[in-house]
């Protein structure tokens, strides 16, 4: 068996396929694994480290945490605690019982605040159906919600302009392109999330765990699919190694890289109309983080703390805060931009990120240039191994999510953009245990 990509879907399947007594060979055209897990060390004094992909584990993300424990690992959990927001220019962080000071919010807004997703978003769950029981679209949510964008799904709820410049505040610009059925499918999947995780040591553990329980002569580095031809009896894929161009021979193939790569490999004979169509369509999601150490938390000064530790409407959207799980004490702080946002945020030369991130983040966190001791910056559109950073389904898309995820032959697709979880670690894994599946059931008929 082939499997391409050492990102989490692709070594989840191997790692299965492995596990039953299959024969696998899994070809990555990095020079390391772990696709979307990307762990920063470098830039960083006294052993800090940034997740420049991946960040979160969902306690309802059963399969992370069924790896996590298997291979060994360590998780360490976010602790709660209150935000700054900072919204329309006005700074506050919300007091329990006070109404919230955004303008433009309704007085039902005002007294409720965030806490009306159990009225706008989970009060809408028993109409979508349940991705974990199969259930999800019900019949006629296709038709009524495929065409809408997510926004205006939660105006239709009753969401007034400035109660989802609040929402996104916490969420993130992405709400303002996804499609209501994408978004909702994740809400009502992880319906059930309380506590947020991260592996002790970094998340790229879990990605070089699975790698090395394969063992490194099944995990082949700086190999490069370019082509893939299939038939009847399996595949044979053409990659590049080495500068020299070498093939390998499959009876199943499993394509765990993102749709943008793929397009650039030969397919031959072409996957179906509508399998082509999906590969050349789906979007992904572009983030722009910026990484900033500094001496000390001074947010703390303030009793603000939990991982959201500034909500804003600003170029920089949110700051998340990494610092929990690191040693001594300096910080270490993310900006996290989607969307247009973080088209903005990359459209910039690489040496003004800097400067761009840290003037805005001066306008409610005065402190920081004084504070600062390392800097990074990452723009996931610009990986050429993946293309942005991760899938969202458009209006009108629905047709896609089952196209992804379906088996050409012999050539079978993993990566979270064929999951319900889209975006997650857990969805990668899903994919790959899903694809694993296809194959032994394929060998076992």
């Amino acid at each position: 068996m082939i499997v391409l990509g050492a990102g989490l879907a692709g070594l989840s399947a191997a790692y299965e396929l492995d596990k039953e007594g299959y024969e696998v060979t899994v070809l990555e055209g990095q020079l390391r694994v772990g696709g979307r897990v990307l762990t920063s060390r470098a830039p960083y004094e006294d052993g800090h480290a940034a997740e420049l992909g991946a960040v979160r584990i969902a306690d309802v993300h059963e399969r992370v945490l069924a790896y996590v424990a298997e291979l060994g690992l360590e998780l360490e959990a976010w602790q709660g605690g209150d935000s700054l927001y900072f919204i329309d220019g006005q700074r506050f962080m919300h007091e329990e019982g006070a109404p919230w000071p955004v303008a433009g919010l309704t007085p039902y807004e005002a007294e409720h605040g965030l806490d009306l997703w159990s009225e706008y978003i989970a009060g809408a769950f028993d109409e979508f159906g349940d991705p974990r029981d199969g259930s999800f679209p019900k019949a006629g949510v296709i038709d009524r919600y495929d065409p809408v964008v997510y926004t205006d799904f939660l105006r239709g709820r009753g969401a007034s302009e400035a109660w989802l410049r609040l929402y996104e505040s916490d969420n993130g610009s992405e709400i303002s392109t996804i499609g209501a059925l994408a978004w909702m499918a994740a809400e009502v999947a992880d319906k059930a999330w309380d506590q947020t995780f991260h592996i002790k040591g970094g998340n790229d553990r879990l990605p070089e765990a699975l790698a090395a329980a394969l063992g490194a002569e099944k995990v082949w580095l700086g190999a490069k699919a370019v082509k893939i031809e299939h038939d009847a009896a399996g595949a044979t894929v053409t990659f590049e190694r080495d500068g020299a161009t070498e093939t390998l021979r499959g009876d199943h193939v499993v394509v765990a890289i993102p749709f943008p790569p793929l397009r650039k490999v030969t397919i031959s004979p072409p996957f179906p109309e509508d399998k082509t169509r999906a590969i050349q369509e789906l979007f992904m999601m572009n983030a722009g983080r910026g990484y900033i150490q500094t001496k000390r938390r001074f947010w703390q000064d303030e009793g603000i703390g939990g991982l959201k530790i500034a909500k804003t409407d600003t170029a920089v959207e949110r700051v998340w805060d990494l610092s929990p799980f690191m040693p001594g004490e300096k910080g270490l702080i993310c900006t996290y931009t989607q969307n247009h946002k973080a088209d903005a945020y990359c459209d910039l030369p690489v040496e003004a990120r800097q400067a761009y991130t840290i003037d805005a983040v001066k306008a409610f966190f005065p402190e920081i240039e004084g504070e600062l001791v390392a800097f990074e910056h990452y723009c996931w559109r610009e990986d050429p191994w993946a293309g942005g950073a991760w899938t969202d389904i458009l209006p009108g898309q629905w047709w896609i999510v089952a196209v992804t995820r379906r088996a050409e032959g012999r050539v079978h697709f993993a990566g979270e953009h064929t999951s319900a979880w889209a975006g997650w670690m857990q969805g990668a894994i899903e994919s790959g245990q899903r694809a694993a599946a296809e194959i032994m059931s394929d060998q076992a008929g």
